[in-house]
């Protein structure tokens, strides 16, 4: 089982080690195999000079070293670089071995050889140093052992069983390091393809979280702008176009539409709609039963939020021939201290349009809509009995102006009388609570200028509220004559204690009141039993 995971990696590694990251690795595990190489090399090379050896094979440890020291100085491609440096090693391992054969140190520096390949190359490279080491000790074995070769070392005699157990030994170590190294790039290229995934997921979650913050702050731009509107707007019929075109506009939803129940309280109206569609219905002064087989009916009976995910799987529906794309609904009731005041309808072209998060970001939008139309609504009420008043007012005043003028004539003139052909006549009514009750007529030889004019409107003014002051005075000390007259006489007719004294007393007083040359009292009860 364990080969068969291993095969397949080897047909993939080629393809694995060619990734940047797994290239850099390589290349930096270069720098400290060519120090090392550059030191140890140097004290092999002295060791060498000053021991008893033959000048090739002396030769042969200058030049493997002179290979090193270019390897490490001179600037040029990793690849290149890599064979340079292996050459150099199989150089100084075939050196040992042509010098004490397999009894010297050849199999430890062919065990580096295969090693320092597995390492800066692939497992393939460490399987090629491996099959060239088993080729150069086979060769050299054979030209041995048939005496067509001699090491430079002739005391050392090696039999072919001690190629063989040499040639086992590098096998079985060259293998175990294959193998790990193996399963170490293997490892390492599934954690590095783990982390790639890892940094993906992480990005593709950050992407996310962007969307789902700047999806957020435009509900909220949403919300703050059907606030604003809420609270500037006091025409309902103006309130609920704006909120509708914000949910569509703002949030991309299909359809939204804004119920009323009427004064009876059966039906809910529709009073504004987005789109040709909503256009349509409410000319055609669209409306739904409250507690009957709609969304908008039962949210407005149950005094709850209805929304369906799946429109198909909705039973309790209205389906409108005119929104045929809807696939989503959300119908969320209007509500103030308890009472419903319609609902606000949202539909979608798309299954699941409504999370949590947009049923709170709605409902908190149909809650300040609520508010704002029982606000217009109040508003409306109070603009209406301030009409009122005021029309009650302006009559009133008219009335007791016009029955003053009647009583006596008031005019007063200064100066020449006008002339009907002078051109700068100015005339500025007398106005006192939305009526006229008199005018001021000014003429002059000069035309009259801007300031003239509002000095004559400011005085117009005030002269209409002193004059309304003045009658309210005549009116007040009137009423109180009458009042204390009235108190006078019945203070005298409830001072008599007879029927006799009481009819005279009356009859005398209001005489003397009213200045009457006659004033008679007759008790006729017969006419009147």
């Amino acid at each position: 089982m364990k080969a068969q995971r291993i095969l397949p990696f080897l047909h993939r590694e080629e393809a694995e080690a060619n990734r940047p990251l797994y290239q850099n690795w390589r290349a930096g595990l270069m720098r400290p195999i060519l120090n090392i190489g550059l030191v140890l090399g140097f004290i092999a090379l002295i060791t060498g000079i000053l021991t008893d050896q033959s000048m090739t094979e002396t030769l042969l440890y200058i030049g493997a070293y002179f290979i090193v020291v270019l390897v490490a100085v001179i600037p040029i491609p990793y690849w290149l670089r890599a064979g340079i440096l292996l050459l150099a090693v199989y150089l100084w391992a075939a050196t040992e071995l042509l010098s004490y054969g397999v009894l010297g140190d050849s199999m430890y520096i062919f065990l580096g050889l295969i090693t320092i390949a597995t390492m800066l190359f692939s497992t393939r490279g460490g399987m090629a140093a491996l099959a060239v080491s088993f080729i150069t000790f086979g060769v050299t074995a054979w030209l041995n052992l048939t005496g067509k070769f001699a090491f430079l070392e002739t005391s050392l005699l090696a039999a072919w069983t001690d190629w063989v157990s040499n040639v086992l030994t590098l096998a079985l170590f060259s293998g175990i390091i294959i193998v790990g190294f193996q399963q170490l790039d293997a490892e390492y290229l599934k954690a590095q393809k783990k982390s790639e995934e890892s940094a993906r997921e992480l990005e593709k979650q950050k992407d996310i979280l962007e969307e789902r913050v700047a999806e957020r702050t435009l509900q909220f731009k949403a919300v703050n702008e059907v606030g604003s509107a809420a609270s500037s707007l006091l025409d309902p019929d103006e309130l609920i176009n704006r909120v509708v075109n914000l949910i569509t506009d703002r949030f991309g939803y299909y359809y939204a539409a804004l119920f009323l129940t009427d004064p009876t309280h059966r039906w809910a109206e529709l009073k504004g709609a987005t789109g040709e569609a909503g256009h349509l219905l409410k000319e055609n002064k669209h409306r739904l039963e409250i507690g009957g087989r709609s969304m908008v009916g039962m949210a407005v009976s149950n005094q709850a939020a209805r929304v369906a995910l799946d429109v198909e799987m909705e039973q309790n529906r209205f389906k409108n021939p005119l929104l045929p794309y809807t696939r989503s609904e959300i119908a969320l009731p209007l509500m103030v201290a308890g009472r419903v005041l319609g609902a606000l309808d949202v539909q979608a072209a798309q299954e699941g349009a409504f999370g949590p998060q947009e049923i709170e970001v709605l409902q908190n939008m149909a809650s300040q809509v609520s508010i704002a139309l029982d606000n217009a609504s109040l508003f409306q009420q109070v603009q209406q009995d301030l009409s009122e008043i005021q029309n009650i007012q302006r009559q009133y005043t008219a009335q007791t102006w016009e029955r003053t003028a009647n009583k006596e004539e008031l005019r007063y003139e200064v100066g020449d009388e006008i002339s009907s052909e002078t051109n700068n006549e100015l005339e500025v009514p007398l106005a006192l609570r939305g009526g006229v009750i008199g005018n001021i007529k000014l003429d002059s030889d000069n035309e009259w200028t801007p300031e003239q004019r509002n000095l004559i409107e400011s005085i117009a003014s005030q002269a209409s509220l002193a004059l309304e002051n003045a009658r309210l005075v005549e009116e007040s000390q009137a009423s109180a004559s009458r009042e204390r007259l009235i108190a006078e006489i019945s203070g005298k007719i409830w001072s008599s204690t007879s029927m006799d004294g009481i009819l005279r007393a009356a009859a005398q007083e209001l005489g003397k009141a009213l200045n009457a040359s006659e004033a008679t009292i007759e008790l006729n009860l017969k006419d009147n039993l």
